[in-house]
């Protein structure tokens, strides 16, 4: 018994099989080598789910936002706007200190409008510390944060000094990954005349 297949079963039968190749040679396909550092640094970059940005009133603030809007977008990590109200030793830490606070949640507004333009989910924090580096820690260690981002404010810097006390402190003392963004001229410029 003959079996007769016709010119469309023959077309058929060609393009299920040209099909059938590509899925086959997609599928076993091994992918490029990728150093071992590259694969760890890409991991930790998608495993970010809380990102701590210290916020206060300057562009170098507003601009580390922005970064860490940036970094968190792929993954949706929420990002936790701190405001940090130093309150002197010569003060209980509970001292209400009102302008301070509203000058931390002013900036925390700013913040949250960056963030809301990116679409992510964020949070505020004003913490009374003793110094600034304390408080960032602090938060970042109770809230489990991936990733703590500062602007470094050119204006804060002690003559000679690359960072400012408090970035150096945090970079030391935090138990999670600081990136520190420091502004180009450009930057510097448009912050010294404010």
């Amino acid at each position: 018994m003959a079996l007769h297949v016709g010119l469309p079963g023959s077309v058929i039968a060609a393009v299920f099989l040209v099909l059938l190749v590509i899925v086959f040679r997609w599928m076993f396909r091994i992918p490029p080598l990728v150093p071992y550092e590259v694969a760890q640094i890409r991991r930790t970059v998608n495993d970010l789910r809380t990102v701590v940005v210290p916020v206060v009133n300057s562009l170098s603030s507003e601009r580390a936002v922005e970064l860490a809007c940036r970094l968190a977008e792929p993954q949706q990590a929420q990002i936790l706007l701190v405001g940090v109200v130093e309150v002197p030793l010569s003060l209980p830490l509970d001292a209400g200190m009102p302008a301070q606070r509203l000058r931390a949640e002013e900036a925390i507004e700013v913040g949250a409008a960056i963030c809301d333009q990116h679409e992510l989910p964020f949070d505020r924090v004003v913490i009374p510390a003793r110094s600034a580096w304390e408080g960032i820690v602090r938060v970042a260690r109770e809230r489990r944060a991936d990733l703590i981002v500062l602007g470094l404010d050119p204006k804060q810097r002690m003559p000679g000094e690359e960072l400012s006390r408090n970035v150096a402190q945090v970079i030391r003392r935090a138990n999670c990954e600081v990136i520190v963004d420091r502004p180009g001229h450009s930057l510097a410029g448009r912050e010294s005349a404010s």
